[in-house]
C-alpha cells in the first residue's frame, strides 16, 4: 500500500450573520470537559477549537458506520493521518453493495458513507448511490433511516448534505421537497421535532439548522409564530453551557450539546474538506504504546517526535494523560505517566522496538519509523507479542493466537500465559500457544495480561460470523455523594432506533433506564444477541429486559419490531466518578 499525505483545503464553512449570537466559550468548555466522541469533536472542530483529543478513534474498526464517523472526525481535525484514512475508507468501499452502501434496507448508512467520502474528495463513482437515495425518497419529501420506513427530521436533513456533496443544490426538486417536508416538522416555538406528530427537540433542530447551513438559507428566516429555530435552540442552552434535549429535561446532553454547537457555528457535515495525494517518500512517524499495570493508557500512530521524550509529550495530546519528569544522575527519567509513579522498584521502562532503552529519554533520537513502548513494573520486564492466524472467522473455525517475549536477543514462546478473550480468561499452552473453537458470533479483543515479569501485549480484535451488527454508544457521568453511598439465503439486517443513549448524571446507589427498538428489516428471522463493552461500570452494571446482559437474547421474525429496555445500575458502594464511556453491540444471524 502506498503511503498517502494529506493536502489541506479551505476550510469550508458558511457562517450566518444570524448564528453568532452567543458567546459559545462556556458549551466548549463544557463539551471538553465530557469524553470525548466523533461528534464532539466535530463540533469542536466546527468552533475552531484546536488540538483537540481523538485517541478513541479505532482504525481497525470493520464497521461502516463507525469508519464513516472516524473520518469525518478525521477531516475535521485537518487530521495528516493519511494511512489510517485509507484504512477507513477501505471499510466503506468494501461495503459497497449493488449500487449502495451497507444493507440495501439501510438509507442512513449511505448518507454517512457519502458524506464521509465527500469529506476526503472521494467521490468517484457514486452516482448509483445518489440514484439509491433519491429512488427511496418518500411521497412527502423526506426520508427515513431505512428504505421502506416512514420519513424523520434528521435522516431528512442528512440526506439533504449527502445530496448538496452529491453535486444537487438548494434549488434542486428533490432538494426543495425535501425542504417542504422539514418545514411540516417545525412546531409553533419554532424548534423541530422528530417527526410531525412530536414535540420540538434540541438535536432535531439543531440537525435541521446543519442542514440549512448547508443549504446557504437563514435559519432565523424560517419564522413560525414569531419563533425561528435559532431561538428555541438558544433557549435550551444552560448556565454550564449544555444544551437540553427537550425543554422539560432537568440536565443537558452532551451528544445535543455537540450537534447545537456544530449547528449555531454556522457549520453542517462535513465540518471540513481535506484532499488525498499519494506520495511514495513521505514518512509514516512513530508509534506509541503505554501498557500501564491494569490498563493501556495510550495507542497512538504517526506522531512526529525527535527524541523518546519528545515522542511522549506528543503521545500526552493524543491521548489526554499527564507526565512528569525528574533529573537524575543518568539523565532525565520519566517519574509518572497518567497518575501513575514510580514506587519502590517499581516504575516506568521504555523499549523501542521491543528493545530495552538503556539511555536518558532525552538523548534516544529515533529513526526508522521506531515503534516506542513504555510499560509500568519491575526488573526483569519483557515485551510480549500477539499473533494470530487471522482476524476473521466463521461460526466453527478455530482462532490460533501465539505469544512469544523477547528477552532482549530473540522472540521466545510464553508458557502458560493467561490470555482475555472477549469477556472470559483462558490460558496458553507450555509453547504459548491458544487455540479455541468460536461458537458465536460476535467481536471479541484478545490479548494477553501483564504480569510482574511480562508486559501486557498488544490488543487484536476477532471478528467472527457472517451476521450483522449494530452498535449504540453508552454514556453516563457518575458523580460522587458527599452522604456515600433460518438457513435460507435471504439477506440479514435489522436497524435499532437510537445511535446513543446518555444515562445522565447519577450518583453511586442509582439508577436510570430507557427503552430501543430492534426491527428486523431483512428478509429473512434473525437471532440476536448483545455485548458490553467499554468502562466496567457497563460492563458489570447494564441489564437487558430486566436480565445480565450475557443472558440476553431474542427471535426476531421478518418484518417485527422488539422494545428493549436498556437499565444501568449503580451500586451504593460505587467510587470510581466522572464521565464512563462505552458500547452496548448488538449482533443478529439468520435463524
Amino acid at each position: 500500500m502506498k503511503k498517502v499525505i494529506l493536502t489541506i483545503l479551505a476550510l469550508v464553512i458558511f457562517v450566518s450573520p444570524s448564528l453568532i449570537l452567543a458567546d459559545n466559550s462556556n458549551t466548549i468548555a463544557y463539551l471538553q470537559s465530557q469524553t470525548q466522541n466523533n461528534w464532539i469533536s466535530q463540533a469542536l472542530a466546527a468552533a475552531q477549537v484546536d488540538n483537540l483529543d481523538i485517541s478513541y478513534i479505532d482504525y481497525q474498526t470493520n464497521d461502516l458506520m463507525a469508519a464513516a464517523k472516524d473520518i469525518l472526525t478525521l477531516a475535521a481535525t485537518n487530521s495528516q493521518d493519511g494511512e489510517n484514512i485509507s484504512q477507513l475508507l477501505a471499510v466503506i468501499e468494501s461495503s459497497r453493495n449493488n449500487g449502495q452502501f451497507g444493507s440495501s434496507d439501510l438509507l442512513n448508512d449511505d448518507f454517512w458513507a457519502v458524506l464521509a467520502l465527500a469529506s476526503v474528495g472521494n467521490l468517484d463513482s457514486t452516482d448509483s448511490v445518489k440514484n439509491f437515495i433519491l429512488d427511496n425518497q418518500n411521497e412527502d419529501g423526506g426520508w427515513s433511516w431505512s428504505a421502506s420506513g416512514t420519513s424523520d427530521s434528521n435522516d431528512t436533513a442528512a440526506a439533504i448534505m449527502a445530496l448538496l456533496d452529491l453535486s444537487d443544490n438548494s434549488s434542486s426538486p428533490e432538494i426543495i421537497d425535501a425542504l417542504s417536508y422539514l418545514q411540516t416538522t417545525q412546531n409553533e416555538d419554532g424548534g423541530f421535532a422528530y417527526d410531525s406528530d412530536s414535540q420540538s427537540d434540541g438535536a432535531s433542530t439543531a440537525w435541521i439548522i446543519a442542514a440549512l447551513n448547508k443549504a446557504d438559507i437563514e435559519a432565523d428566516s424560517w419564522v413560525k409564530n414569531e419563533h425561528n429555530p435559532i431561538s428555541f435552540l438558544e433557549s435550551l442552552r444552560q448556565d454550564n453551557g449544555s444544551f437540553l434535549w427537550m425543554a422539560s429535561d432537568e440536565q443537558g446532553s452532551a451528544m445535543v450539546t455537540a450537534y447545537a454547537l456544530l449547528a449555531l457555528s454556522g457549520a453542517s457535515y462535513p465540518v471540513n474538506y481535506i484532499d488525498i495525494a499519494t506520495d511514495d517518500n513521505i514518512a509514516a512517524g512513530y508509534s506509541l504504546r503505554i501498557e500501564g499495570p491494569d490498563r493501556t493508557v495510550c495507542l497512538a500512530n504517526h506522531l512526529e517526535a525527535t527524541t523518546v521524550l519528545e515522542l511522549l509529550e506528543a503521545g500526552s495530546g493524543v491521548c489526554g494523560f499527564e507526565y512528569t519528569t525528574e533529573d537524575s544522575a543518568y539523565g532525565v527519567y520519566v517519574s509518572s505517566i497518567d497518575g501513575i509513579v514510580a514506587e519502590g522498584m517499581e516504575g516506568w521502562q521504555y523499549f523501542v522496538d521491543s528493545q530495552s532503552g538503556m539511555m536518558s529519554v532525552t538523548d534516544y533520537h529515533l529513526s526508522d519509523e521506531n515503534e516506542v513502548l513504555w510499560a509500568y513494573g519491575g526488573f526483569p520486564f519483557y515485551p510480549v507479542s500477539l499473533e494470530l492466524n487471522d482476524t476473521h472467522f466463521d461460526v466453527g473455525q478455530s482462532v490460533v493466537a501465539s505469544f512469544k517475549y523477547y528477552d532482549g536477543d530473540s522472540w521466545l514462546p510464553l508458557p502458560e500465559a493467561d490470555i482475555v478473550l472477549g469477556q472470559d480468561v483462558y490460558q496458553a499452552d507450555a509453547s504459548g500457544q491458544f487455540s479455541m473453537t468460536m461458537e458465536a458470533d460476535g467481536a471479541y479483543p484478545i490479548f494477553s495480561q501483564q504480569t510482574a515479569n511480562y508486559i501486557r501485549s498488544n490488543k487484536e480484535y476477532i471478528i467472527v460470523g457472517s451476521g450483522v451488527s449494530q452498535t449504540v454508544d453508552l454514556s453516563v457521568n457518575i458523580e460522587g455523594d458527599d452522604n456515600g453511598g433460518s438457513n435460507g439465503d435471504g439477506s440479514i439486517a435489522f436497524s435499532v432506533d437510537r445511535s446513543s443513549i446518555d444515562f445522565g448524571t447519577l450518583n453511586p446507589g442509582q439508577s436510570s433506564d430507557t427503552i430501543i427498538s430492534i426491527t428486523n428489516t431483512g428478509d429473512v428471522d434473525v437471532y440476536i444477541e448483545a455485548s458490553v463493552l467499554g468502562d466496567a461500570v457497563f460492563t458489570d452494571f447494564t441489564s437487558l429486559d430486566q436480565n445480565i446482559w450475557q443472558d440476553y437474547n431474542l427471535n426476531l421474525s421478518k418484518d417485527s419490531l422488539q422494545s428493549v429496555n436498556i437499565g444501568l445500575d449503580i451500586p451504593s458502594n460505587f467510587d470510581s466518578f466522572g464521565q464512563k464511556e462505552g458500547q452496548l453491540i448488538f449482533w443478529g444471524v439468520s435463524q
